[in-house]
């Protein structure tokens, strides 16, 4: 929650109109009482209800961006269909379904989102405190030494070792 949190506050709302969620490892077995079908929508709608409360979106406005969810699965324990296509349980090919979603994203008419510079690199907000990183430092050590020549002082006037 808090990532989408994170992205929202950095990109906007927006974002998610622009987003795919692609959900990887679509190859696991679900557990024996549940099908593959069910197992996947549990799996997303979990991922999809995080988003929406992280987003802070309205259930109509969430509902209205409609984020794709698209299941990958690239290890080589991945099944092939009759085609060679890296295909999940249910049997479709995973790839071509990926493309689909892409090219939908790309171009499903929502406005583009602008990212500039500074939302990239961030505030710089901590930079102030930047320049006493040295001094705190140089203070530190200072200290140290200071502490340490009090214990080897003590060690000297005790006559032996702790």
């Amino acid at each position: 929650k808090q990532v989408v949190i994170a992205i929202t506050q950095t990109f906007g709302k927006e974002i998610w109109c622009k987003t795919l969620l692609v959900l990887t490892h679509a190859q696991f077995s679900p557990p024996d009482e549940l099908s593959y079908e069910t197992f996947s929508s549990k799996r997303s709608d979990s991922l999809l209800k995080t988003i929406r409360a992280g987003s802070k979106m309205r259930k109509q406005e969430f509902e209205d961006s409609a984020i794709a969810v698209v299941y990958a699965e690239n290890s080589g324990r991945c099944s092939k269909n009759d085609k060679d296509e890296k295909a999940l349980p249910n049997g479709e090919a995973w790839i071509p379904n990926l493309v689909k979603a892409i090219t939908d994203v790309a171009t499903n008419q929502r406005k583009a989102i602008h990212v500039d510079k500074k939302m990239v690199d961030g505030s710089y907000s901590d930079d102030k405190g930047k320049k006493l990183i040295p001094l705190i430092i140089g203070a530190q050590y200072l200290i140290v030494k200071m502490i340490q020549g009090a214990i080897r002082n003590d060690i000297k006037t005790s006559g032996k070792p702790l």
